[in-house]
């Protein structure tokens, strides 16, 4: 896809049929990687043969008349890839999922369509994504369940991804089980390198501007997960984090268990969409 179309920087050719002028592309056939890898276009490349700096670190070259550092000519897209790499890998995204963006998903025909929820979900996620930088705007996290194969974690994962090369929002993502109640239990163990680090961690989930909690609910329901749960969420509340979740199970299932704080926090902070269709489509990805 070209990026140009999501990400607000023009350091290239504007007429640039790869790039759109954006300077970077997504190259999807590198081998070994499923997702694609990011890398500068040919027309701001193709510069680095007659610049000083050769397309090295820090991208900069010595002006005699003015006797000091100036910027060479890839120097612009190259600090945006760095940048967008950094935020890429430190969001945590699946490789199924990175470089997902509301145009990969192939929304069918809206007029013969007969189950509307995904189209729902992905007209609230396209709000979310083009209004978030209106001060006017509410932005509200949202509680996305169904079942497997319903599109939940694709649809998470691409608002993720267009907050991040849109606007260059801190994101994470996590799996409730394996990334997150995990990781604090094993700051309990001697021998882990996260040893002691507890409140690291649970700073890290809590601060993050934008995070998805995938699979919320197939945790072990009892008095620890809940508690940590319950901290994680009214942390974010207090601090206006967006939360998005993904479930199996609907939200009213949560009353019941940890004397419904969690059920209460998440009536507030989030919207409840329920996907009912059976699959969902990624343009010319294989599921």
């Amino acid at each position: 896809m070209n990026l140009a179309d999501v990400f607000p920087f023009r350091h290239g050719v504007v007429d640039c049929p790869y790039c759109g002028g954006a300077g970077i592309i997504l190259d999807t056939n590198v081998r070994g990687l499923r997702s694609g890898a990011l890398g500068i276009c040919h027309c701001v490349g193709s510069d680095c043969n007659v610049c000083p700096s050769k397309g090295q670190p820090p991208f900069l070259v010595y002006d005699i008349d003015a006797d000091m550092q100036m910027p060479c000519l890839c120097h612009g897209a190259r600090l945006e890839l760095i940048k967008l790499e950094k935020l890429v890998a430190k969001a945590g995204i699946p490789p199924r999922y990175r470089f997902q963006f509301l145009q990969s998903i192939d929304i069918g025909d809206k007029s013969n369509d007969p189950e509307l929820s995904f189209l729902i979900a992905h007209d609230w996620a396209s709000e979310l994504v083009h209004k978030w930088k209106d001060p006017n705007f509410n932005a509200k996290g949202f509680y996305l369940w169904g079942g497997t194969g319903s599109g939940k974690t694709l649809l998470a994962c691409v608002i993720l991804n267009e907050l991040i090369f849109r606007y260059g929002v801190n994101c994470k993502y996590a799996k409730v089980n394996k990334d997150f109640l995990s990781a604090i239990l094993n700051t309990y163990q001697k021998d882990s390198e996260t040893s002691g680090q507890e409140s690291n961690i649970e700073k890290e989930f809590a601060n993050v501007d934008v995070l998805v909690i995938d699979d919320f609910g197939i945790q072990k329901d009892s008095e620890f997960n809940n508690r940590k749960l319950y901290d994680l969420i009214d942390t974010r509340y207090e601090n206006e984090k967006l939360t998005l979740l993904t479930s199996n199970q609907a939200l009213e299932d949560w009353k019941i268990k940890g004397e419904g704080r969690i059920y209460s926090r998440l009536m507030e902070m989030t919207k409840e969409i329920q996907l009912k269709c059976p699959d969902y489509r990624l343009k010319g990805v294989q599921n």
